[in-house]
């Protein structure tokens, strides 16, 4: 049997560069220069300078790989309805590429019943509870005060429509 091989600093390295490179390139490769500019003004038309946007794709490239629509429903979701900064979604633009109706939308409806009952604070960090794994957030949000609080459990099936969360995202 050969010998295995330990990577070396720079072997790791570069795998990781490759990793995060992989999806900027895919992103680049999906869009031609005017597909690229108009997602580029749906951004812009929630008030984002060019630094912010650069910025969106270099934490997270496939930001640019979906759709204008998509950019605008989305943006218009974060915008509108949960009050947020549009620079603030910039730096967190992992938000864009959830699912609205499955992820984002039930989790808000959670988060809004437990809120409207005082049972969890106004400043709760939306996009890392967005993010959460689901199990863990079964268990923070859901599983925890179903007892309490049964509309946590149909607000997270969809069945209680969102209103919006009674604070402002301003960060």
């Amino acid at each position: 049997m050969g010998k295995r091989r330990t990577p070396t600093l720079q072997s790791t390295i570069v795998s990781h560069s490759i990793s995060k490179l992989n999806p900027a390139i895919r992103s680049m490769a999906l869009n031609n220069k005017p597909l690229w500019e108009q997602k580029v003004e749906a951004f812009r038309s929630f008030g984002l300078s060019e630094d912010e946007i650069c910025s969106a794709f270099k934490r997270q490239p496939l930001c640019m790989a979906i759709s204008e629509k998509k950019i605008k429903k989305m943006m218009g979701f974060f915008v509108n309805k949960l009050k947020m900064n549009p620079s603030m979604i910039s730096k967190s633009p992992n938000l864009l590429l959830y699912s609205l109706e499955k992820r984002i939308i039930p989790r808000c409806s959670v988060l809004q019943v437990l809120m409207l009952k005082g049972l969890i604070k106004d400043d709760i960090g939306i996009p890392s509870k967005v993010a959460m794994a689901e199990k863990e957030f079964m268990v923070k949000f859901v599983s925890k005060y179903q007892n309490e609080v049964p509309d946590v459990v149909r607000a997270h099936q969809g069945k209680i429509e969102f209103q919006g969360l009674p604070i402002a995202m301003e960060m």
